[in-house]
């Protein structure tokens, strides 16, 4: 399960107010009261406290005066058959798991059981970024929502990497955050499972994987939040374990055509003159695979690039691989490059209907 308790986690001694806050960061509806050793001793949900308000029940009173005592619960290593049935007898979203001493351990809710189980691997996708170079087409809307046909570019990175079954994804939020939260909630309805890290700093494309560090402990993804591709995750993720290698950068080849004539010289003396050359390199793709042992390198609470993680590694003699992209891809951060990719998802869809057509 990618569910961490420990953000809320709260005492009986907490406000109502406070615990109004825990819920509406944590974003999952509820939270559960512990005493000192972390035995679980009620539930809290939205709607305890709408109950509370109507009541006349001041903010400042103690969130143990109203919490659920006798909360729905299972038993560390009960089936899922069994939680599944719990849940639909009980009419519960979700369930605390707990030790046979009652401390608490996990939750488990209903879009866990029901969502299909899909690859171990998370994925995170870094979606905070300003897009200043997109100018009014971000003012309003974070750039990775920006529609690329009729989805935002967000849905198809993570339509991309459920065709794979990697259905377990982390997006780091920053700028107009609850644009993208409210849209993709938990991610049920998109067939994966949503957790946000939230950014209250730049933090950089490797600061905020460090704040996911207690969900990871396989080799994992990172994608931009602007890269548009129809690469095949499931290969790229092969090649990485295959070849051994603690970190595999998605590279792409990109040709760049000087306008001159280039003039190669020694001491003075012209050897060679290339009229116009075309310089072929190669550019980083924005997609990479990680072992989870590098978390350790990643800086707590700084802004820290993931190619400065890139940079550590070659210097530490970590393996640092490359893996060409040579399906699709475009980096959506200018306007053009923006009109090209719809302009291809556009000849997609032509190309479909046509196809539709003819059979």
């Amino acid at each position: 399960m990618l569910n961490s308790v420990n953000e809320i986690l709260v005492y009986p001694e907490y406000s109502i107010r406070e615990v109004l806050k825990i819920l509406d960061s944590g974003a999952k509806g509820i939270v559960f009261v512990i005493d000192e050793c972390k035995k679980l001793l009620g539930t809290v949900t939205d709607g305890d406290i709408r109950r509370a308000i109507l009541q006349d029940i001041c903010l400042d009173n103690c969130i143990g005066d109203i919490m659920f005592k006798k909360p729905v619960t299972v038993i560390e290593g009960t089936s899922t058959e069994e939680i599944k049935e719990i849940l639909i007898k009980n009419a519960v979203k979700q369930v605390p798991i707990i030790d046979e001493n009652g401390m608490i351990k996990d939750m488990i809710t209903i879009n866990d059981i029901l969502l299909p189980k899909g690859k171990e691997n998370i994925v995170i996708i870094m979606a905070g970024g300003l897009g200043t170079r997109l100018k009014d087409l971000t003012k309003e809307i974070p750039k990775p929502m920006l529609k690329v046909g009729e989805d935002p570019i967000l849905k198809h990175i993570i339509d991309n990497f459920r065709k794979y079954g990697y259905n377990k994804i982390f997006i780091a939020v920053n700028y107009k955050a609850e644009v993208i939260e409210n849209y993709f909630q938990d991610g049920y309805a998109y067939g994966v499972k949503i957790e946000y890290i939230r950014e209250n700093k730049r933090m950089g494309t490797a600061g905020g994987i460090k704040l996911a560090e207690n969900y990871i402990n396989k080799p994992f993804f990172v994608i931009n939040g602007d890269i548009f591709t129809n690469l095949n995750i499931e290969k790229m993720m092969e090649f990485h374990i295959r070849n051994g290698f603690d970190i595999t950068v998605g590279t792409r080849k990109h040709s760049l055509k000087i306008p001159y004539g280039v003039i190669e010289s020694e001491d003075n003396n012209i050897k060679e003159i290339k009229e116009k050359p075309t310089i072929d390199c190669l550019i980083n793709g924005g997609v990479y695979c990680l072992n989870h042992e590098l978390l350790e390198y990643i800086p707590k609470n700084r802004y820290f690039e993931i190619t400065d993680l890139i940079s550590k590694c070659i210097e530490m003699g970590k393996k640092v691989g490359n893996y060409e992209i040579k399906d699709y891809w475009m980096d959506i951060g200018r306007i053009e490059d923006y009109h090209k990719v719809n302009d291809y998802v556009f000849e997609q869809i032509v190309c479909s209907e046509v196809g539709d057509e003819d059979d």
